[in-house]
């Protein structure tokens, strides 16, 4: 059966949380402001983009990182997505020069977007505000790009720990490399901290989306996924680090879950997507994003958004007995 039957109608009873359909690739970013040669010759190899928003603590410590490189050539650009605390202080209190730009309150895909207008440089890198990264960071990962051509991008493993830097277990999802679309689609294995790319693909493909909230950047990557080689540096050479207020935690809400099932759904449907991805796998993946939504709607008690989110995964897939055990306690608490 195929994914785009009549059972895919987009639900109509949730909130109106979708930014509504995007194209494959957006409007591409307007390009750095015009510099004279001498300028352009000056500019650094790589442009780290730090967005944040009240996290002076951690972000210093993540500036610490990569004040430890050793690769030098490099820039840093802080965008400070309206921070109320001492984010501005904390920046301006340290030694080596960082380009600090304060905007109102947009989210962490528009204070990227922000960024990438203001570098130069042939490659940028993006490390949020509560991650570190190894000391070889950089230089593994522009080594790579300068090797391999045909790559847009390399990313590295990495490991999640505490703020402490306390290890934590937690499942491990398989990296893969080269031509990643099928792969990408089923699992989210590229963390952002751990991405150096070409600026001008970046560009190119409209940047991060920033009607997106969360999985700005799984819906950017699988969009160059599509074009593009990706390159992978097995070593966890980032430190993801989970806290209490990480952005990762709301991945786990139900609007998120259900937005992340739709966005992908998008990506499978208009954005030829379907073209290298298996109409059973789609459904297996879909299916499982729309379950587990549904659960997380009835778990905090909105049977009502939960049956129909229920209803789609068990029409994606019937084989899934948990599927209607789930929807028929939806359907009791309605």
């Amino acid at each position: 059966m195929s994914i785009t039957d009549e059972h895919l109608v987009p639900i109509q009873s949730r909130p109106a949380i979708d930014p509504g359909p995007r194209p494959a690739v957006l409007p591409a970013i307007l390009p750095p402001p015009q510099v004279d040669s001498k300028q352009r010759t000056a500019a650094p190899a790589v442009s780290v983009i730090i967005p944040t928003y009240n996290r002076a603590q951690l972000l210093n410590q993540a500036l610490d990182s990569v004040a430890a490189q050793t690769f030098r050539d490099y820039e840093v650009i802080v965008i400070d997505d309206g921070s109320n605390d001492q984010t501005c202080d904390s920046v301006a209190g340290r030694r080596e020069p960082i380009l600090y730009h304060w905007q109102p309150n947009q989210g962490v895909a528009e204070a990227r977007n922000h960024a990438l207008r203001l570098t130069h440089s042939e490659f940028v890198a993006f490390l949020d505000s509560d991650d570190l990264w190894e000391s070889e960071f950089l230089q593994r990962a522009i080594t790579r790009l300068r090797e391999q051509p045909d790559e847009a991008l390399v990313y590295t493993d990495f490991v999640s720990t505490d703020v402490d830097g306390k290890p934590l277990s937690r499942h491990r999802k398989t990296p893969h490399g080269g031509n990643v679309t099928a792969s990408l689609f089923a699992s989210t294995f590229i963390h952002t901290s751990a991405v150096v790319a070409r600026a001008h693909i970046i560009r190119d493909a409209g940047g991060f989306d920033g009607r997106l909230t969360h999985n700005e950047d799984y819906d950017l990557w699988l969009r160059l996924s599509l074009r593009h080689r990706f390159g992978l540096i097995v070593e966890p050479l980032c430190r993801r680090r989970c806290h209490p207020f990480s952005l990762s935690r709301a991945g786990c809400q139900p609007e998120t879950l259900l937005t992340k099932a739709e966005l992908l759904e998008r990506f499978y449907q208009h954005a030829n997507g379907s073209e290298l991805i298996s109409p059973l796998a789609a459904r297996r993946r879909l299916g499982k994003l729309y379950y587990t939504a549904g659960k997380r709607f009835l778990k905090a008690h909105r049977p009502r958004e939960a049956v129909p989110i229920l209803r789609r995964a068990i029409r994606l897939n019937p084989r899934r007995l948990r599927n209607y055990l789930w929807y028929l306690c939806a359907e009791a608490s309605r």
